[in-house]
């Protein structure tokens, strides 16, 4: 077995030993924790920028979602551990000629990947100046690569925080660079149950994505105390680690890749109900608009939902495209609340056909 470092500043190498020296491509993985493709629909503009980026930053890229929010035009964007930069290059596309995207990694060989392409892919999209840019540091330590305060619309992350030992440094970190109203929107590996530390200490098992996965209520206890919003799941998936070695040593267990959205912003009291109407107006999602797993709104019938929930409309930069009416009688049958997020367990949800109305 080979053994993790105890301190961060050993961690940080290993990772950077085992992505930036030991995996080549995708193929060297030895679970599939690292590159679950995700399950959601991907809108066509998403696909249509995927074709045009480069094999080379295709092939040794690792991630386990797909983590591209609708209405990106014209937003600034930050990618925790960006790698060879394949969500940054779809973004730089979404984002037009207005927007913006930084990418942040501590991996050298990985960020020269990204750097060496980036003209290419300028050229592939049609953009007279280039909108990405990549920075060499850490995403717990965003402060030491000059990243101000309240600076973002979108913070993305592809399968990375599981890899960084000081989880809630990097989540305090996106709470700070967030502006007001500013959006989380990342996929990531979580775990039944909290790891132990004789797992957390197997070097393969966190190089794989895998032992350093915070427990899904975990997450919901840290995010919410630094001050965001719980917690909103868009998707998951059952992670399934094909080797028996690896497989033995996990036993009970289990692990899922999730993707959700979380929002900087105050949460409103439950006091009354809002009825949500969704105008069509996000390009690729003219029909309808995704909040959450389980709550569609299309542009045919407009949703009942808590003021919390709905307040994730309001506040953000989703507002101008719906229209908000107070309901004052209590709806007949339940209606989503923000606060019921915090109790969905991704394992009990992943059994269940997940609906999405966008294409």
């Amino acid at each position: 077995t080979k053994h993790m470092a105890t301190n961060n500043e050993e961690v940080h190498s290993d990772v950077q030993e085992y992505y930036g020296k030991e995996l080549k491509s995708k193929d060297d993985l030895k679970t599939n924790a690292c590159c679950t493709a995700g399950g959601a629909k991907m809108p066509q503009r998403v696909k249509q920028a995927l074709a045009l980026c480069h094999e080379e930053v295709i092939t040794k890229f690792y991630g386990c979602g797909v983590v591209f929010p609708q209405a990106p035009e014209g937003c600034t964007v930050l990618d925790l551990g960006c790698g060879t930069g394949r969500d940054c290059f779809v973004l730089s596309m979404l984002v037009g000629p207005t927007g913006h995207v930084t990418g942040v990694d501590m991996t050298p060989e990985q960020l020269e990947v990204a750097r060496r392409h980036t003209d290419y892919h300028m050229k592939q999209f049609g953009h007279s100046s280039c909108n990405v840019d990549f920075l060499l540091g850490y995403i717990e330590k965003l402060d030491t690569v000059g990243i101000k305060d309240n600076v973002f619309d979108v913070v993305i992350s592809n399968c990375v925080i599981n890899l960084v030992p000081d989880k809630e440094a990097v989540f305090r970190e996106v709470y700070r660079v967030l502006k007001p109203g500013g959006e989380l929107y990342f996929s990531d590996v979580y775990s039944s149950h909290p790891v132990t530390a004789e797992l957390r200490s197997d070097k393969v098992l966190w190089g794989e994505c895998i032992s350093g996965a915070l427990a899904w209520k975990q997450l919901m206890k840290v995010v919410t105390e630094i001050g965001f919003a719980p917690p909103v799941l868009m998707e998951c998936s059952p992670l399934t680690v094909n080797n028996t070695h690896l497989g033995e040593k996990l036993g009970d267990f289990k692990f899922c890749s999730a993707t959700y959205r979380i929002f900087k912003i105050d949460t409103v009291q439950d006091k009354s109900y809002e009825q949500v109407s969704y105008k069509g107006t996000i390009q690729g999602h003219q029909d309808c608009f995704q909040l959450a797993y389980n709550i569609s709104i299309s542009v045919s019938h407009p949703e009942i939902m808590s003021s919390s929930m709905a307040s994730l409309l309001k506040h953000s930069r989703y507002a101008p495209h719906f229209a908000f009416q107070q309901v004052d009688t209590p709806p007949e049958s339940p209606v989503p609340s923000l606060s019921d997020c915090i109790n969905v367990n991704p394992f009990e949800v992943q059994t269940m056909t997940m609906p999405t109305c966008c294409s």
